[in-house]
């Protein structure tokens, strides 16, 4: 038990190891720092990591998850961010349809098969994530008594000299709330050498927020993990987005007229 202030925060393991992902779909909630339900709880980056390495020119993700459903929509919702940041972004679905060939025997990523996926797709590392376990918070707050306290008033006993005092008070009492973590690891690999180059550990409050919502912020705080670490990413922009200006041509008929 850890006692922070008037609270005292109890935690309980449950059901450790390999779980599908549809529990983790359904995290949604609102956490307690910045609103966001999903918080980085520990990372680690190759410190021999070259230039070169830290270098992403694309992302293959994959959701490393028996639930063939649950996994699109994480990998879809994935790349719709990645893709929102400018960033060149595939799920490995695509290449690899059934989620069991993600993994091998004993639980470890499928290299082979994801750096096949990652080259037809031309990107550089394969983001992979993991769900690793749950956890469940009960948290107790003891409320809070104020009194008895002296009120002055009219109260039933005044005398010739004015209102005499009564006493009151009033309290909260106290409660339980339950709080269900789904706990996660993600991990960014290059490609070229098939080294682990970072990876970070998370963990989401669920049951509270939508799915869409918590699984977007989730990659968001991915992706600043890894930006916040040193590894460069070149955007790529819409092309009309980057069209020169037009040579202003004083010969031209148009010259002199305004733009309709």
């Amino acid at each position: 038990m850890i006692q922070i202030g008037a609270q005292a925060y109890v935690s309980s393991k449950i059901n450790r190891g390999a779980l599908v992902f549809g529990n983790f779909a359904a995290c949604c909630a609102v956490g307690p720092e910045n609103n966001n339900p999903t918080q980085l709880t520990s990372q680690w980056v190759d410190p021999a990591a070259t230039f070169e390495q830290k270098t992403i020119t694309g992302l293959l993700v994959a959701a490393v998850v028996e639930n063939p459903t649950n996994r699109r929509i994480f990998e879809d919702i994935a790349c719709n961010v990645l893709a929102l940041h400018g960033i060149p972004s595939t799920p490995s679905y695509r290449a690899i349809p059934q989620a069991s060939n993600l993994t091998i025997l004993g639980g470890g990523l499928n290299y082979t098969a994801l750096f096949s996926a990652a080259k037809l797709a031309k990107a550089s590392n394969v983001l992979a994530i993991h769900q690793t376990g749950t956890k469940t918070n009960v948290i107790y707050d003891p409320g809070m008594t104020w009194g008895p306290d002296p009120f002055w008033g009219p109260g039933p006993w005044g005398g010739p000299f004015g209102p005499d005092p009564f006493w009151g008070g009033w309290a909260i009492p106290p409660s339980i709330t339950q709080q269900n973590i789904i706990e996660s690891n993600t991990e960014l690999v290059s490609v070229k050498t098939g080294a682990v180059l970072w990876t970070g550990a998370f963990s989401t409050v669920s049951d509270q927020a939508p799915i869409t919502q918590t699984l977007q912020e989730y990659v968001g705080m991915v992706l600043q993990a890894i930006l916040n670490n040193g590894f460069l990413i070149p955007v790529s922009m819409p092309n009309y987005q980057i069209q020169p200006a037009a040579k202003f041509d004083p010969q031209s008929a148009n010259a002199g007229t305004l733009p309709r």
